[in-house]
């Protein structure tokens, strides 16, 4: 009570009307002096609509299982229902797991992927994704096409938790070296990145690997950060290819 007099009394010295700082009551009245209904105070934010490729920055539901330990060399690969290890027709296999549809840097991977599964017939190549096969297909065909690379969808991201690729950190994605790699290879080689289907999800870590007929791995790692490109030319050789 002693706060509110001497706010008034402080007001009153300033020449300040008591009920300057007074909001209006828009529970307690809705009409105005006149009797005439007050219209409420308009949501500016009410129609504000946010793009749908925002959504792909949200952080992801966790996946089905817990995230395992990344495979190491020597060790045998995961295999699962979706992805047999090793695989049906018995070909040594790359595998990639791109960080989403829509990454410059996951196109440009794919773009190698698809040359060298052309150049060595005698190996099996495999692309995981987890943005949705709408989404995939899209972004695939906007890039011209898989050729030989057989294409997973993994929209769970199981897959990707049993070879060890969870959710990345912020540094992984967001430091200033992975953005001027971002721009480097727009400026040089054209490849911006492409829409980001909410489907997928910008936090998600990619990885390479090459297994033996038998299913050994024999090459890969994790992505250190976004930019960190696999290099499958040495992923070929380790298989035999030359």
């Amino acid at each position: 009570m002693f706060a509110k007099l001497t706010t008034r009394i402080a007001l009153k010295k300033a020449g300040i009307p008591s009920n300057a700082l007074s909001f209006p009551d828009t529970k307690s009245s809705s009409k105005d002096g006149g009797g005439n209904e007050l219209s409420p105070i308009a949501n500016p934010f009410a129609n504000l609509s946010v793009p749908k490729s925002w959504k792909s920055w949200a952080t992801p539901p966790p996946p089905p299982i817990e995230v395992a330990a990344a495979p190491i060399w020597g060790s045998r690969a995961p295999s699962s229902m979706k992805l047999r290890m090793p695989t049906d027709d018995g070909r040594p296999t790359v595998v990639v797991f791109m960080r989403h549809a829509g990454c410059p840097f996951a196109e440009k991977t794919f773009i190698e992927l698809r040359r060298l599964a052309n150049k060595y017939t005698r190996l099996r190549f495999i692309a995981v994704s987890h943005s949705s096969k709408e989404a995939t297909d899209k972004w695939i065909t906007q890039m011209g096409g898989a050729w030989s690379v057989s294409v997973v969808i993994d929209e769970e991201r199981e897959i990707y938790a049993s070879w060890g690729l969870g959710v990345s950190t912020t540094y992984h994605l967001l430091n200033p070296w992975t953005q001027v790699a971002r721009n480097k290879l727009g400026k040089e080689e054209g490849i911006w990145g492409r829409d980001v289907d909410p489907s997928g999800n910008r936090w998600q870590v990619g990885g390479a690997w090459a297994m033996d007929e038998l299913g050994t791995v024999r090459w890969g790692a994790a992505n250190k950060t976004a930019d960190d490109l696999p290099n499958l030319v040495e992923a070929c050789k380790s298989l035999g290819a030359v």
